[in-house]
């Protein structure tokens, strides 16, 4: 284990946080009518966790790995919120690079760094959650 508060767990596989890791939430939105005035409303029926991108300056090969076998399908993903209480979400996470750049430290431990990885938030939660 490598440490709770500095890891996720997708799809099983526990990894490193990555550098951004600020949950954010958005609002669910329902029956969006205009008005004659042309104001927008909407009911609001719940909330979900808004999509964010993961990045990492060092990636072990490992972790890699499992980023980009779990790519493009459903899996579970558990974090600390800022309660610190551990929260389990359904995601898609999508594998992205800018600029991959290979590390290799004197043992000959490889890691990875521009490494992104998307991920789209699946649940929604009711507004009182």
């Amino acid at each position: 284990m490598i440490g709770v508060f500095n890891t996720i767990t997708i799809g099983g596989t526990e990894i490193y946080r990555g550098n951004e890791f600020t949950l954010q939430r958005e609002w669910i939105h329902a029956g969006e009518i205009e008005t004659c005035t042309g104001k927008y409303c909407a009911d609001v029926v719940g909330w979900r966790y808004k999509d964010l991108t993961l990045s990492w300056d060092n990636l072990p090969q490992a972790q890699l790995e499992a980023i980009l076998e779990l790519s493009g399908r459903e899996v579970q993903m558990t974090f600390s919120n800022e309660q610190n209480d551990a929260v389990t979400e359904s995601v898609i996470p999508t594998a992205t690079s800018a600029q991959v750049t290979r590390l290799t430290d004197p043992q000959g431990n490889i890691a990875w760094s521009g490494i992104g990885l998307e991920l789209k938030f699946i649940n929604a939660h009711g507004v009182n959650a």
